[in-house]
């Protein structure tokens, strides 16, 4: 089993540590030493404070509501098309396809509350986990289900669900063909709360409660992995499986390569609990409390949207043309937003919500870009109406900052499963 190299924002500082310089220090020079490098010191992290609490500049491209759809419950999970003609959604036990327009094409109750859904690139499959995994066609039509003794959390498809992999709770990670045949399943050893597969099906990235992030080889084993402060509930993998995007309870998105080098990670005031990532990690997605960050490549928040209840689950088109977010509690809406200048215009202004079934402010640092869905109708009767995972106290806030600050002068355990 191999451990990819990871790098980290404070790699240069570890070096530095280690140099000649400090090592052969004279005792008279010591005082004078530790006077110039206190200052320097004290400089860098004010200068790291400023960097996490201060403005960031906003980008050209931005995402603008086209609509919103309520749903009777939690949107638990959410997946789009590559070219944005369809979208599956989650909501308690009922999985919902709708069209670019907010159509409902048609719906289905599976027999327990849905942990995820999955759509295969070209939106030909979806796929549910839940009691069982279910596999339906592009018409509704069951195909079939799996059954174990325990339940699955997640699934991905590849291209025409050539693939399909699911993550269970017992710790296996299980891929089958199109006609239900086991192809391969791996021995986590812990459960898997997220994963995707690569379009070609070559690669799977799993996310797990011990708070790794695996990055396997499909029908080969683990290329390598490594350990985030806490369990990792999102997962995100591009197309081509070069680029990895994790959210971590710990409140922070890590960014990898598909060769195993870690790039940044940004902190957050909540928990992360679901990513998504265009092609080339030209854009990252983190739903996180009440907000969804879209940060560029470098780690730069360009863009925060902020819901009226709980963000729970996003989902991206590799272009990013569209953007599909799913409420939880206090908002339990299905939106689609769009950075296609043309639809935008065309489109105008969003049309009220309507029900899929026959703002406050950001909190927080303020982002350069802030956009906030309303909702057009009341929240479904019964709803929570703050998020269960919010903004929260501002002494929680304090701490939890305090604790993202020192968390980034630590980098990602290295060769986390030995």
């Amino acid at each position: 089993m191999s451990s990819g190299e990871m790098s980290s924002i404070n790699s240069n500082l570890e070096e530095g540590v280690g140099s000649g310089e400090v090592r052969v220090m004279q005792p008279g020079r010591r005082g004078r030493e530790l006077a110039v490098y206190r200052p320097l010191s004290l400089f860098l992290f004010f200068c790291l404070i400023i960097v996490l609490c201060g403005p960031v500049a906003a980008s050209e491209k931005t995402y603008t509501p086209l609509w919103n759809r309520g749903a009777c419950g939690a949107v638990s999970s959410v997946d789009i098309s590559q070219d944005g003609a369809v979208i599956v959604t989650g909501s308690d036990s009922t999985v919902y396809l709708l069209d670019q327009g907010g159509e409902l094409l048609w719906e289905a109750t599976v027999g327990s509350r849905i942990n995820g859904v999955g759509i295969s690139p070209e939106g030909s499959h979806i796929g549910v986990a839940a009691d069982k995994l279910y596999l339906f066609d592009r018409d509704g039509k069951l195909l079939w289900t799996e059954k174990t003794t325990f339940v699955y959390h997640s699934v991905a498809l590849s291209s025409r669900a050539a693939y399909v992999t699911a993550g269970c709770d017992n710790g296996a990670v299980y891929i089958f063909d199109t006609n239900k045949r086991t192809l391969w399943d791996y021995d986590m050893g812990t459960s898997s709360y997220d994963i995707a597969i690569s379009e070609n099906g070559r690669v799977t990235v799993a996310g797990c409660k011990n708070s790794g992030v695996y990055y396997l080889n499909s029908r080969e084993g683990e290329s390598w992995s490594y350990g985030t402060g806490k369990s990792v509930k999102g997962i995100a993998l591009t197309p081509d499986g070069r680029f990895v995007a994790a959210g971590s309870i710990d409140r922070c998105v890590y960014l990898s390569t598909g060769q195993g080098e870690h790039l940044w990670k940004y902190p957050t005031e909540n928990a992360v609990i679901s990513t998504a990532l265009t092609n080339e990690a030209r854009e990252i997605f983190a739903a996180s409390g009440m907000s969804v960050h879209i940060l560029d490549r470098s780690g730069t928040e360009i863009q925060r949207i902020t819901l009226n209840g709980r963000a729970e689950s996003v989902a991206v088109t590799p272009d990013g043309s569209f953007l599909v977010i799913g409420g939880g509690d206090g908002d339990r809406s299905i939106h689609l937003l769009t950075s296609d200048e043309a639809l935008i215009h065309e489109e105008g202004t969003p049309e009220p919500e309507k029900t899929v079934a026959s703002g406050t402010e950001p909190q927080g640092r303020p982002a350069g870009n802030v956009t906030q869905l309303d909702n057009s109708t009341t929240t479904p009767t019964g709803a929570n109406s703050q998020p269960s995972e919010g903004g929260g106290s501002v002494t929680a806030q304090v701490r939890g900052w305090l604790e993202n600050i020192f968390a980034l002068l630590f980098r990602p355990q290295e060769d986390f499963l030995a």
